[in-house]
């Protein structure tokens, strides 16, 4: 494995550290990614900065859901019509159920967005088709946290997807992946069962991970975000 490159369990022990000193809080990691990821989309459609656009931010459960909630909040402040898509986060955002899940770092970005009055539906209410120009589909399911295979979770997704293409639409979608497509063993690169997301640039912070090397060998652009950690 390259010298720059290190392991998921790694990563978590870098920003467990970088945490427990006090040099960072993990909802100030949460900001930077967040704030990496619009920047590395802007880098890479730079019409994406110019013209605010809409997005459509899948959120997971964990801590890859609380970036894209950070995402979400800030393509919001700028001007853009977004959408978050909640994948377990049903109850905290009035989706049914009781109002409050957790005080995870995670958790709190999810009620900044809810308590903000940030829009979210679930994904089969989710089109790709009814604006007049370019959607940004991030995908901020999972990250580094995947072991298993993610059908289930990505089902959705892949109804909207076919949903997008049976409509013909000409909108042009731009899709973003938070530390790694879902889909994929962030260890090793492999893929997990028979579903993945579709991106077309992958956001990964402080190093590549084996699952980027796969990746970029398969002609993924990956951009790396320093958490100056």
């Amino acid at each position: 494995m390259p010298d720059d490159v290190i392991s998921p369990s790694q990563m978590r022990a870098v920003e467990a550290q970088a945490i427990e000193s006090g040099q960072v809080t993990g909802l100030g990691l949460m900001e930077i990614a967040g704030q990496g990821v619009v920047a590395a989309c802007c880098h890479r459609w730079p019409n994406l900065a110019a013209h605010p656009a809409t997005a459509v931010v899948l959120c997971g459960p964990g801590n890859n859901g609380g970036d894209g909630f950070v995402v979400a909040r800030i393509l919001r402040e700028r001007g853009w019509s977004v959408v978050v898509v909640p994948v377990g986060w049903d109850a905290l955002l009035s989706m049914g159920g009781p109002q409050d899940l957790g005080h995870s770092d995670a958790a709190v970005n999810a009620r900044r967005w809810r308590d903000s009055g940030g829009v979210s539906c679930p994904v089969a209410d989710v089109s790709l088709s009814t604006t007049g120009g370019p959607v940004l589909l991030v995908d901020a399911l999972l990250g580094l946290g995947q072991n298993r295979p993610a059908d289930a979770i990505l089902g959705g997704y892949s109804d909207l997807w076919r949903r997008y293409h049976a409509e013909g639409s000409c909108n042009p979608v731009l899709s973003v992946s938070i530390d790694q497509p879902t889909g994929y063993d962030p260890a090793t690169g492999a893929a997990l069962g028979t579903l993945r997301f579709q991106a077309d640039l992958a956001v990964t912070f402080h190093r590549p991970k084996p699952v980027h090397l796969t990746l970029a060998a398969d002609g993924m652009p990956v951009r790396v975000v320093d958490l100056g950690l």
